[in-house]
């Protein structure tokens, strides 16, 4: 059994051995654009409704000030010198788009801020369709685009995570770029090219990105075979070419991340990434959290710690099409070893060239094998450092949609027979999963599954608010309430925003003329969050909260003492 499971057509896409009609190719097209369209229509009009995440305020800081080292011809180093500590070891250059575009003045920065990363963030999950299309088949494309934008965990983050959503657009786009390298026999020089500002563009946002050189390698690896066994010692050229390629891919990588991150500019670019790779792989942080109901350290997690998160954060459809899609490939992959060892013992090393050749046609498939599985596995090995649930593997989920896609598409020849009951199942699913999300909104990246016992279940058991984005709707009723009681009409109040110790800078969310207050002693109102409970222990009282699903996600106190006055 073969581990690609598609064949060419000569027009660049993959058709499904079961074969698809004209008609349903541009239905699932017109479909891709409908949901994308939808998609962008309710980000952008909803963008102002998040509020800013704990890392959005340093990030916010970094971009101009990596902006103005450009501007300045390379002496301005306020960011190296002003920002916060290690910012500089992630590469800016989203940060310096979202800068320039804020200087623009379309809207409030913050809302700006997060329509940018959520318009990247939308275009990195574009790349899934053609890539499901290129190694699944016809409809995995808007499977896998569908199961990503119903997955609230991925769909919210879009909004507020400032490094980990443009790491998700570069390592997606990325995957697309080296699937298409892979599928030539030698490359093209336009894929080389792009292949290689992607992968630059990957390393120049987070030292993760270095794991599409692993891709590239291993795909062109897998090319250079066929060309020996189809060829023999005639292909030598073409294996010369293929290495040109991909040692060209590489150098454009390079050059692209020194280009774009000025850390790899004031030093040995080499040394300078092994330092920002060495403090991100095994981070200096620790505190303590909730997983599964489990007391867990940031510095200490369980190897089962990322496969634990995504269990209870995937939607319960994508986590069993998920687990076919993957029951699928370890069948098929046993299929090929079977084969292999039965051909060694019949016919010994001189036998396997048929099943040598089988893998490598199935290399894009395996690239993606390896996109989707391969982080997750290298980050369980070094045992790193890892918190706010798993947002650093965000980028892994498309793939892993694809995964899924391809479970879906195994069952096709099945469902076609009964097509009534597994729709009205996938209808029920999809409308469940948008109501939900629709009463979190804008905690959207809060949503659990079942198996976590729901938001409900989950609430105490896991970290869900970690990015506290239930303060701004706090700030909104406490807007309302002080205005209905007119209780300083000429006298601003104090309040604190509990935000892990950038309290000073939660005047960004305020739409009166508040004081941001640091000192609990000093503030008249307190904005508890679900990780930041500061007025544990203080003699506020609580006038009001953020609820969802019955379950305080904020809480605004009143300090006593200071009203009392």
């Amino acid at each position: 059994m073969a581990l690609e499971r598609v064949e060419d057509d000569g027009s660049g896409f993959a058709r499904p051995n079961f074969g698809v009609a004209f008609a349903a190719r541009h239905a699932e097209t017109l479909l891709v654009v409908l949901v994308l369209g939808l998609a962008l229509l309710v980000g952008l009009v909803t963008a102002a409704d998040y509020g800013v995440s704990t890392d959005e305020f340093n990030t916010d800081d970094y971009g101009p000030k990596a902006l103005a080292w450009y501007t300045s011809s390379f002496a301005d180093r306020s960011q190296f010198e002003t920002v916060e500590d290690y910012l500089w070891m992630y590469g800016p250059w989203f940060q310096m788009l979202v800068a320039a575009v804020q200087r623009l003045e379309l809207a409030n920065p913050i809302t700006v801020r997060h329509a940018v990363t959520f318009l990247l963030g939308l275009a990195g999950l574009a790349a899934v369709v053609p890539i499901a299309r290129l190694t699944v088949g016809y409809w995995a494309g808007l499977t896998a685009l569908a199961l990503c934008l119903l997955t609230g965990f991925l769909y919210g983050s879009l909004f507020f995570a400032p490094i980990d959503v443009p790491f998700l657009f570069v390592m997606s786009w990325s995957t697309l770029a080296i699937v298409l390298m892979v599928r030539q026999e030698v490359p093209s020089w336009r894929v080389t090219l792009a292949t290689g500002l992607a992968t630059g563009l990957a390393i120049a946002t987070r030292t993760g990105g270095v794991i599409t050189h692993a891709y590239l390698v291993g795909g062109m690896s897998l090319c250079a075979l066929e060309a020996l066994l189809r060829h023999g010692r005639a292909g030598y050229g073409q294996l010369r070419q293929i290495a040109l390629h991909t040692l060209l891919v590489i150098l454009i990588a390079w050059l692209t991340a020194i280009a774009l991150w000025p850390w790899l500019q004031i030093g040995n670019p080499f040394t300078q990434f092994l330092e920002a790779y060495r403090h991100f792989a095994k981070l200096d942080t620790s505190f303590e959290f909730q997983n599964w109901g489990r007391r867990t350290f940031t510095d200490n997690v369980p190897a089962w710690y990322i496969p634990g998160q995504l269990l209870a954060r995937l939607p319960e459809g994508f986590l069993a099409l998920l687990l076919l899609g993957i029951s699928v490939w370890i069948g098929a992959a046993g299929s090929w070893t079977r084969a292999t060892l039965g051909t060694l013992h019949r016919s010994g090393l001189m036998g396997l060239r048929p099943v040598a050749a089988e893998l490598a046609k199935s290399r894009a498939v395996l690239v993606i094998s390896v996109a989707a599985f391969g982080p997750i596995g290298a980050l369980i090995l070094q045992g790193s450092t890892l918190y706010d649930g798993v947002r650093h593997v965000l980028f892994v989920i498309p793939m892993l949609a694809i995964v899924a896609a391809c479970g879906l598409a195994s069952l096709l020849p099945i469902l076609r027979r009964i097509p009534i009951v597994p729709v009205a199942v996938g209808v029920a699913h999809t409308v469940a999963i948008v109501v939900t999300l629709g009463i979190l909104h804008p905690l959207e990246y809060a949503a659990m599954n079942g198996l976590a016992g729901g938001v409900a279940g989950a609430y105490g058991r896991f970290d869900l608010d970690y990015w506290s984005m239930a303060a701004p709707e706090a700030l909104r009723r406490l807007e309302h309430r002080i205005d209905a009681e007119g209780r300083f009409a000429g006298d601003p109040p104090r309040v604190l925003v509990c935000l892990a110790w950038r309290e000073q800078f939660a005047g960004v969310m305020f739409r009166r003329n508040w004081i941001a207050e640091t000192d609990l002693q000093k503030a008249d109102y307190l904005i508890a969050t679900e990780r930041w409970p500061c007025a544990v222990g203080t003699t506020a009282v609580r006038v009001d909260e953020v609820t969802r699903f019955g379950r305080p996600f904020a809480e605004i106190y009143a300090n006593r003492r200071r009203l009392g006055k």
